[in-house]
């Protein structure tokens, strides 16, 4: 087993908004900002794919920054004011049963109506996170780099953001100037032909679950 750190810009990944959760009085929905479902994503540092794997558990996720009141953005743009368009409850964030939920609360300023309606009636279905990740264990079935499994197991959810189409599953969220965090990495190589064979079925598991 060895250590590193390595910095790594934000991550995202597809989320859902559920609109029938729309409460009028108040202007807020609930959102279901993660499953931990794997994911396929490619490395621009080893150029080879991997497979990612968020834990979903008190113990792993940070929540301070969504009950503090973390953005609702259109489509991760976080360069002015006017990209803000709701924000999370404080509080309302929550690890529950393998997923992550939240409040959010919707602006009622003339310039977002457009947008808030379009959530509100369920036609603006997709959003997605934005994440930064502190330390990753990584599992190599084979010892060549061909076969890995990334668990995040140290996470922290930094936005939430209304999307025309939910982020690529497979992409980092990429701006001009990135906004990097170290992440610890923690190598695993798996040894013996019974322990390729264990952690390969476990990611088949956890994609027919998913």
């Amino acid at each position: 087993m060895n250590e590193k750190m390595v910095n790594l810009p934000k991550f995202g990944r597809s989320a859902e908004v559920r609109s029938a959760s729309f409460d009028e009085a108040d202007n807020t929905i609930e959102v279901i900002w993660t499953t931990g479902a794997a994911v396929r994503r490619w490395s621009w540092r080893s150029e080879r794919y991997y497979q990612e794997v968020l834990e979903v558990t008190p113990k792993s996720v940070r929540l301070e920054r969504l009950n503090a009141g973390a953005p609702f953005l259109n489509t991760h743009s976080d360069w002015d004011l006017s990209d803000i368009i709701g924000s999370v409850v404080p509080g309302s964030a929550r690890v529950e049963g393998g997923k992550g939920y939240a409040k959010v609360k919707l602006s009622r300023a003339d310039e977002d109506k457009a947008i808030v309606e379009k959530i509100r009636d369920g036609i603006i279905r997709n959003i997605s996170v934005g994440y930064a990740i502190h330390k990753v264990v990584k599992t190599d079935a084979h010892g060549d780099g061909t076969d890995e499994e990334w668990r995040v197991v140290d996470w922290e959810p930094l936005e939430i953001s209304a999307v025309p189409v939910p982020a690529d599953a497979g992409s980092q969220i990429r701006k001009e100037a990135l906004t990097m965090a170290p992440c610890e990495f923690v190598s695993e190589t798996a040894t013996g032909q019974n322990d390729a064979r264990r952690i390969r079925m476990s990611m088949r598991q956890r994609q027919t679950v998913a």
